[in-house]
């Protein structure tokens, strides 16, 4: 079943290692997620971070286990969807993944998006003991034993059969989203059948090159979730005087991942700078700016899905996080999803 709309109207998502809510104390992240799904928001997108630590009075993003969380959202919700934004495979052994995927979607009554990536940080490979030059090649067979755990057969383990269970509500299986940040990957999804994720941290060129190669390759861009860090003030000038504060922890924390040999062409280390991130990487603003923003996103890219990063990796007080979300649901959403909503509370 095809969750994205295709025509003019777009969808909204909410993304981050605590599904955009890193501002704000885990345990309340089940009642956020509650209320975005009354503000209109039609997903939340959790990634798998490890290693990551946060000082309690400079802020930083909360990481915690992103299946538990996404039980935790399902348990509080009905209708709002759950995406992995996505998860490492190579971190995880496919069947038992496969088990606690369904057993999600069952829980959920069929909102799972599974997001996944073949992981490229060395630190995360021996941590876990992963034999890191396996995991290309690999990526691909563990992805397809996985959809094999779905299928209606068994799974064929040492020519003797297997019934994984359980199965997902979603047939024949919940949408596979790829996470990638190179030409290969991207095409690959698309002749796969799959569909692709861009990160907010990817540069706009690396953004829109990630995209053009997955679509040149057969992929529909309006199946492809497309994130931006995002905020939302009162006024373009107060955007930028809320933000101003939040950004040097923000940027000092993206030279340190653009340094990786993997990350180089992906950040734009010479946009790293307030101003020039907050015009390149960034959609914030009046509402009346933010809508212009992404409507010309949505035209030049045939976009129909937009994920905001709105807590900037945690550094977003929480009360300048939610008035962010609450102002983009009552003044930003209407106007491009072209579908109103009853309680934007």
């Amino acid at each position: 079943m095809d969750h994205i709309r295709t025509g003019q109207g777009m969808v909204f998502g909410l993304s981050g290692a605590g599904a955009g809510f890193e501002s704000t104390a885990p345990a309340l992240w089940p009642t956020c997620a509650r209320r975005a799904e009354h503000q209109g928001f039609h997903s939340l997108w959790i990634n798998e971070e490890h290693f990551q630590s946060r000082q309690k009075h400079l802020g930083g993003r909360h990481v915690l286990s992103p299946l538990v969380v996404a039980a935790a959202l399902a348990a509080r919700t009905r209708t709002i969807r759950l995406g992995f934004s996505l998860l490492l495979l190579p971190l995880h052994q496919p069947i038992r993944l496969a088990e606690e995927l369904a057993s999600l979607d069952c829980l959920s009554r069929g909102r799972v998006d599974f997001g996944v990536s073949r992981g490229g940080s060395e630190r995360y490979h021996e941590a876990f003991a992963v034999n890191q030059p396996t995991t290309r090649e690999h990526f691909p067979v563990a992805l397809q034993q996985i959809l094999d755990c779905w299928g209606s057969h068994p799974l064929m383990l040492d020519g003797a059969p297997l019934d994984v269970q359980p199965k997902p509500v979603q047939q024949p299986h919940p949408p596979v989203y790829i996470s990638t940040y190179s030409e290969d990957m991207a095409r690959w999804a698309a002749t796969s059948g799959h569909r692709l994720i861009i990160h907010g941290i990817q540069s706009a060129a690396h953004a829109r090159a990630n995209l053009r190669w997955f679509v040149e390759a057969g992929g529909n861009p309006a199946t492809a979730p497309f994130g931006r860090f995002t905020y939302v003030a009162e006024s373009d000038a107060a955007a930028r005087r809320e933000l101003l504060p939040v950004l040097p922890r923000l940027l000092a924390k993206l030279r340190m991942v653009g340094q990786s040999q993997r990350a180089q062409s992906v950040i734009d280390m010479a946009n790293l700078e307030p101003d020039l991130f907050i015009k390149h990487m960034v959609v914030a603003g009046s509402p009346d700016i933010c809508r212009e923003r992404i409507a010309e996103l949505r035209d030049t890219l045939n976009i129909r899905h937009f994920n905001l990063l709105p807590a900037f990796f945690g550094y977003l007080p929480s009360v300048a996080l939610h008035r962010s979300l609450l102002l983009f649901s009552r003044e930003v959403m209407p106007a491009l999803s072209g579908e109103p909503v009853a309680d934007r509370s």
